[in-house]
């Protein structure tokens, strides 16, 4: 069987992992901070703070941005519910705006648009997605919010690694507030489960931390009470969402592998274009330059109505013959945490529903050989015209 994904761990993972282990610290420990150092080194910020997810780091992007629910959470539907979960415990109403059907990321003309509505209640949240790697352009996002209340918050949990036309990493918050990385294993690297929130805020830093450690704050400049060498403050009732030292350690292993990991997916993701390109009922997602994405994902968009096919048979038939594919995502309104409170909305997101569809992703991994993409290839069309 070959999955749409897969870690790939090394014997130099294991060993670290297995170091930490054998350390007197195996939580809260030096090697997450390790890890916090390099991924903002790289990335360009001068902050970053790890946690046990990224949906973790979203809900503490929106804890330290203050969110409340007067506020509007503007965003794409083409998403993880990680994406709206923190706006959502805060009571935000999320606002979704239609995509670009054609490289799965939000359309910045509509996004400008929804931009131009000012509340006299709240402020906008806008949560723009790096969707499959490919960047949203941020400066032109940055530039179109005239509101300074408004608050930016990337989801680049598919992104690490890729870099905006300028040549600055996603992560280093030129354009944002903050940059919410995920490490789950289906990710770039993985650290098990994990995810990080960059920023260049010293005071976003500090409630993000705060967030993290149960609402705990320990440094006595802001303490509200008394002070004493044993003294701490808890200031909020959070919870605990911290990286243990045995996940950082695999992150900070799987990190140096980091350009070698890019490298093979743009690789195989070229290697699928060319294999494909003749395919009339395939497209693949518009991408401006291809060596500035770190693919998270291989999604192509199938004509499955001109080919008198729907997806559920496709991606029966392909599992049926070890190939393994998935669909990234299901729009968020169609779900019933949303359509519970809300009409039936899907006329207002014809793009949306039109990637959703075409969309299939098809498997893309470290591991993944050229032999296995010519077997997938295969083994697609075959199921295109016998299916």
């Amino acid at each position: 069987m070959i999955p749409y994904a897969k870690q790939s761990i090394s014997r130099e993972d294991i060993k670290a992992v297995t170091e930490v282990l054998k350390r007197d610290f195996i939580t809260r420990g030096p090697v997450v901070k390790e890890f916090e150092e390099e991924i903002s080194s790289y990335c360009g910020s001068k902050f970053a703070v790890a946690f046990n997810s990224a949906t973790s780091g979203l809900i503490a992007a929106c804890y330290a941005g203050e969110v409340t629910p007067n506020d509007r959470l503007i965003t794409s539907p083409n998403t993880f519910i990680g994406t709206v979960a923190g706006g959502y415990y805060k009571g935000a109403e999320p606002v979704f705006v239609d995509i670009d059907h054609l490289t799965g990321n939000i359309d910045l003309d509509l996004l400008k648009f929804s931009s131009e509505y000012t509340s006299s209640r709240g402020k906008n949240v806008y949560i723009p997605v790096h969707f499959s790697g490919i960047p949203v352009d941020m400066k032109k996002v940055e530039g179109m919010i005239t509101d300074p209340n408004s608050i930016i918050v990337e989801d680049a949990a598919h992104a690490l690694g890729s870099r905006y036309s300028d040549g600055s990493k996603v992560g280093s918050c030129k354009w944002s507030d903050m940059t919410v990385f995920s490490f789950h294993p289906a990710k770039n690297i993985t650290s098990g489960e994990g995810g990080v929130v960059t920023t260049n805020s010293e005071h976003l830093y500090r409630l993000l931390c705060q967030f993290r450690d149960n609402g705990i704050v320990r440094d006595p400049k802001y303490f509200i009470g008394q002070n004493s060498a044993c003294y701490y403050e808890v200031q909020d009732v959070t919870g605990n969402y911290h990286m243990t030292d045995i996940h950082a350690a695999l992150g900070l292993s799987q990190f140096k592998r980091l350009d070698l990991f890019g490298n093979k997916r743009r690789e195989l993701v070229q290697l699928y274009r060319e294999l494909l390109k003749d395919e009339e009922s395939i497209q693949f997602l518009e991408v401006d330059n291809h060596d500035d994405v770190m693919y998270h994902l291989c999604v192509v968009l199938i004509d499955f109505g001109s080919l008198g096919l729907t997806k559920s048979e496709v991606m029966v038939s392909l599992k049926e013959q070890g190939v393994g594919t998935q669909v990234h995502y299901i729009p968020l309104y169609r779900h019933p945490f949303f359509t519970k409170g809300h009409r039936q909305v899907d006329q207002y997101f014809p793009e949306m529903e039109k990637y959703y569809d075409r969309c299939l992703s098809l498997p893309l991994y470290y591991d993944l050989t050229e032999k296995d993409v010519k077997k997938v290839v295969k083994t697609l069309k075959k199921v295109l015209q016998n299916c």
